[in-house]
């Protein structure tokens, strides 16, 4: 029994190394709230990027054929915030992609995208 307990734990220790080290080495995360809603829509967009000397800038866009919105932060490298947050407010309806871009000092560029639905009430 002790055996396979200590086998179990060894499992567990070994996985969760594995999980962590691989969060670790995303520099750029997209959330966007909710998905799929009604117009016109309130939606969150939260770019979480790790922190980093070289993280020098922030451009969030939110592009429909009827809407665009552009956000660019600066950052100031390990120095900045993680979590970076965008309010879109009053959406019409139509399919929004959602792009963030994480630009380094040296000019390398992260990119993360999500798409979304904002329907109208007669779109179903």
């Amino acid at each position: 029994m002790k055996r396979f307990l200590l086998v179990g734990l060894a499992t567990i220790s070994i996985v969760t190394i594995g999980h962590t080290e691989g969060r670790a080495l995303e520099k750029l995360q997209l959330q966007v709230t909710p998905a799929v809603s009604l117009a016109p829509a309130y939606v969150v967009v939260r770019a979480i990027v790790e922190h980093d000397p070289e993280n020098r800038q922030l451009e969030i866009v939110a592009d429909s054929e009827s809407f665009y919105r552009r956000s660019v932060v600066d950052l100031d490298g390990a120095q900045a915030p993680k979590v970076n947050e965008l309010q879109l407010i009053d959406l019409p309806s139509g399919e929004y992609d959602v792009t963030a871009a994480l630009y380094t000092a040296n000019g390398q560029r992260t990119l993360a995208r999500r798409t979304i639905e904002v329907m109208s009430l007669g779109s179903r």
